[in-house]
């Protein structure tokens, strides 16, 4: 059994605890999640079963798209609302320019300092396993990319919030990004709530909860809930061979690209997507330039 399951993660369970109950369903299939989320977090988390493990690689490169519950004038040791307060502010009325022309300073490339509550590795150990103990231990600025962020919502009442949508490369650390953000608006704060919309091609109103996914595979209606495995690839051209061209890619051996109908189309990209005649997904190839002409080499062999 070869695909992807997009599921929604429900709030307070690990990543790892969704893979071990899928594990559970589908006895004596190797599967693996495509990107972690947080415990505090819900929303999509693709589970690859199968062969399809071998694209979750490419899954994880693809830009995630959250909604985030910022609560304002409250800091934690954990920049969400699992850790101990660190400190307690008042909140200006703002108006909800000053909050929009905060939030726009993050578009683009930014630096950030991973949450020492994170997985983070120093000497072989995650930061959380160092902040337990005590011990302080140095942290390495990461970069990450913010492509969108946008106001969806401001509230001034009782326990001020606002809720933005983050369009943001793989690495981000959203509850660091609100933590920055109540402190650029010189209040502090920390995240409160956090859904992931969307993982690449990967939406949430297309996923399943763990429930439906139990309720399917006692069934047997795997096909209610597999996607195929060539669905994380889109962003990668498709190009059709034939039978011979693929049997060569099978084995190892490379198909000049002189020999294909679409030979431009593997000039515009190093990684290809690889389909029979029948249409039937086979193969991711990389398009390489020699001094004979383009040729196509196997990087993974998908089919059986």
């Amino acid at each position: 059994m070869d695909g992807i399951i997009v599921i929604n993660k429900p709030r307070d369970t690990t990543s790892n605890q969704v893979v071990q109950t899928i594990r559970r369903l589908f006895q004596g299939i190797k599967a693996g999640h495509s990107g972690t989320l947080d415990p505090i977090a819900t929303g999509v988390l693709p589970v690859c079963l199968g062969k399809a493990t071998r694209v979750a690689e490419y899954i994880v490169e693809y830009p995630k798209t959250y909604r985030a519950g910022v609560t304002l004038g409250v800091t934690t040791d954990t920049e969400d609302s699992t850790g101990c307060i660190t400190g307690q502010h008042d909140v200006p009325c703002f108006e909800h320019k000053q909050i929009e022309e905060a939030l726009m300073g993050y578009i683009g490339s930014i630096e950030q300092l991973p949450p020492l509550y994170s997985a983070v590795k120093y000497q072989g150990k995650p930061l959380y396993y160092w902040t337990r103990t005590g011990k302080a231990v140095p942290r390495q600025v990461r970069t990450a990319d913010i492509y969108e962020i946008k106001l969806l919502k401001y509230s001034d009442k009782h326990a001020p919030q606002i809720e933005v949508e983050v369009k943001c490369s793989k690495g981000t650390y959203i509850r660091t990004l609100a933590a920055d953000i109540g402190r650029d608006l010189a209040c502090g704060a920390h995240l409160s709530s956090l859904v992931r919309l969307a993982v690449g091609p990967f939406k949430l109103e297309n996923s399943l909860t763990l429930e439906k996914v139990k309720e399917l595979a006692e069934k047997g209606l795997y096909e209610q809930m597999l996607q195929p495995m060539d669905s994380a690839l889109v962003h990668f051209p498709k190009l059709q061979l034939s039978d011979d061209q693929v049997q060569f890619l099978k084995n190892g051996q490379t198909v000049s690209c002189g020999c294909l109908d679409k030979k431009d189309q593997c000039e515009k990209e190093s990684m290809i997507r690889i389909y029979d005649k029948e249409d039937k997904f086979k193969a991711i190839a990389v398009y390489e330039a020699s001094d004979h002409g383009g040729r196509l080499r196997t990087i993974k062999f998908l089919a059986s």
